[in-house]
């Protein structure tokens, strides 16, 4: 069988399509993880998506590579 040769999404490409997700329909954003939604609602600069204690908090969960990526998906958008 011949290897495929789509590469997987990177981190700060699926934040973006999370991202979009939940722009279209806010609800959509329950069926992430606790790490997709803090970097989305960062992305997205609305604290009311946050479900995870405070915006330092939600920050500390995400961890160095998560909260880079989130940071850069923010840049890209603008």
């Amino acid at each position: 069988m011949p290897k495929s040769t789509t590469q997987p999404p990177t981190l700060v490409e699926d934040i973006l399509r999370k991202t979009e997700i939940v722009e279209k329909d806010p609800q959509r954003i329950g069926v992430f993880s606790t790490g997709e939604r803090i970097a989305v609602a960062l992305v997205l600069n609305q604290q009311d998506l946050l479900d995870y204690g405070t915006i330092l908090e939600s920050v500390e969960r995400l961890g160095e590579e998560w909260f880079r990526a989130a940071l850069m998906a923010q840049r890209m958008r603008r």
